[in-house]
Formats: C-alpha cells, sequence, structure tokens
C-alpha cells in the first residue's frame, strides 16, 4: 500500500464510508446504543474531503465550473434541509445543518483569491495585492454583519445562509478554510503540509477541555489528526471516474439516515 499508495477515488471511497459511521451517532445517538467510536472516525472525514477539493481545483478544467458545482450543490442542500424537516420533524427538534458543500465552496473562493495575490505579489502590482487582501477580508466582513443583522432580529440568518455562504457559519468554520489553504500552499511539500496539518489537529485539542474523557467524549475534534496518514498514502491519481458520487452520496444517505432517524423516534 505504501508504495502503490491510494488513489482519489479510494481516498473519496474511505471518507463516504467513514461518513456513514459519523452521521449514524449524529441522528441514533439518542439511542445510547451508538459507540462514540462513530463519532471519532468522523473526525477524518471532512479533512479527507478537504484535501480532495484542493486536488480537484488544482487537476479541474474549468475552476469557474468547479465552483459553480459545489455552489448549487450547497444551494440544494439546504433547500433540503429547509423542505424535509417540514415533513419529517424529530421530536427532540434537532435541526437539520449538514452542509459541507457550502465549505468547500468557500474553500475554492479562498484559494482563487490566494491565486490572484500570489500572481499580484509575483507581478509586483501593489493595486492588485491591497485588492487581494480586501476581498480575503469580505466575506468575513459579510459573516459579522449578518451576525449583527440577526442578533437584532432585523433578518433570518439561517435563511439567509441558504444563498450566501460565509466562512464564519459554514460547517467547519475558519478553521476548514485555513486547513484548505494551508492543503495549497505546501502542496508540493507534502511533508511541510502533514507537519502543519498536524500541529493545528492537536492544536485544538489546547481549546477545549483537556481531562482524559474530555478529549475522548466531548472535545475529539483532534482526532482529525488521524487523516494525515491518507494524505501520506496519496499518490497522486484520480483513480476511477463516479465523478458525481459524492455530490449524491452524501445528501442522500444524511436524508435517508434524518428520516428513519425521525420514524423511529415516532414510534
Amino acid at each position: 500500500m505504501k508504495e502503490k499508495g491510494l488513489t482519489g477515488y479510494q481516498l473519496k471511497l474511505i471518507g463516504l464510508v467513514l461518513m456513514v459511521f459519523d452521521h449514524i451517532f449524529e441522528f441514533f445517538s439518542y439511542t445510547n446504543r451508538i459507540p462514540i467510536a462513530f463519532r471519532w472516525a468522523g473526525r477524518i472525514v471532512a479533512p479527507i474531503f478537504i484535501f480532495m477539493t484542493v486536488e480537484g481545483y488544482v487537476h479541474t478544467r474549468s475552476k469557474k465550473k468547479y465552483m459553480l458545482r459545489l455552489y448549487l450543490a450547497s444551494i440544494l442542500m439546504n433547500m433540503g434541509n429547509l423542505i424535509i424537516p417540514k415533513y419529517f420533524g424529530r421530536v427532540d427538534n434537532v435541526a437539520l445543518m449538514n452542509n459541507v458543500f457550502a465549505t468547500l465552496f468557500m474553500i475554492l473562493i479562498y484559494l482563487s483569491i490566494v491565486d490572484f495575490i500570489r500572481k499580484a505579489i509575483k507581478e509586483k502590482q501593489i493595486g492588485k495585492v491591497i485588492l487581494g487582501i480586501v476581498l480575503f477580508t469580505i466575506p468575513f466582513v459579510i459573516s459579522i454583519l449578518i451576525a449583527v443583522a440577526a442578533s437584532v432580529g432585523k433578518l433570518n440568518v439561517v435563511r439567509l445562509m441558504y444563498i450566501i455562504p460565509t466562512p464564519i457559519f459554514v460547517e467547519g468554520g475558519p478553521v476548514f478554510i485555513l486547513l484548505g489553504i494551508i492543503m495549497y500552499l505546501l502542496r508540493e511539500n507534502k511533508k511541510n503540509m502533514i507537519i502543519v496539518y498536524s500541529v493545528i489537529s492537536l492544536a485544538i485539542m489546547l481549546l477545549g477541555e483537556l481531562s482524559l474523557s474530555g478529549i475522548f467524549m466531548r472535545n475529539f475534534q483532534w482526532m482529525m489528526v488521524f487523516a494525515a496518514p491518507f494524505f501520506y498514502l496519496y499518490n497522486g491519481e484520480k483513480g476511477k471516474g463516479a465523478k458525481y458520487l459524492f455530490y449524491v452520496f452524501y445528501p442522500a444517505h444524511i436524508y435517508t439516515l434524518y428520516i428513519v432517524s425521525c420514524l423511529m423516534m415516532a414510534k
């Protein structure tokens, strides 16, 4: 395995399988029969798909179409998140908020801005460098404005997020976006990328409860560090097709598990 490595297709399949375990815990933890290990396994899923999104950005024939595809997927996912609970509401009123498409879309936006700034620096165009920095901050400013408006009751922030993904409100927030940028900037030096990624992952542990029970039962996002070996094993090959597998499987299994959990709770 170390010699042949893993293709992008194989990495995505690993992510999809572990994603199912993660969401089984998310939707059925109320039964107290789902092991917390399912949630642990899910911590490496988002980093794998962030990693593959960066690879997709590098190799795609059309970055604009790639971004548009993820944006439309995020809009459709948000529509599903809005419509499905109207017909299958959970007794505990848990909201359906899953939408990693929006996160991946925001990562692509920032990678484009990074490219813009790097090109401006290379061409020594100070004006464009400043413009790039402004573009970099605009999404965060929009996030803050939305939060402020929501706090004073001027708008429904959830509904606005359906059409305007922002770095603060997307799944994983600024941390996932930062990971995407780091993976991109250090892409040519996989060793350094893995080291920086691992340091950030373990640093997350320090932001929460540091007791033994805390880091395994509540503050366990740091376990995304275990995605690092999969990055190392990636051989740079795309592998088999199934271009739209993730776009279909992700919402399909989310809604299936959610609906089943609703029906079980209703009994």
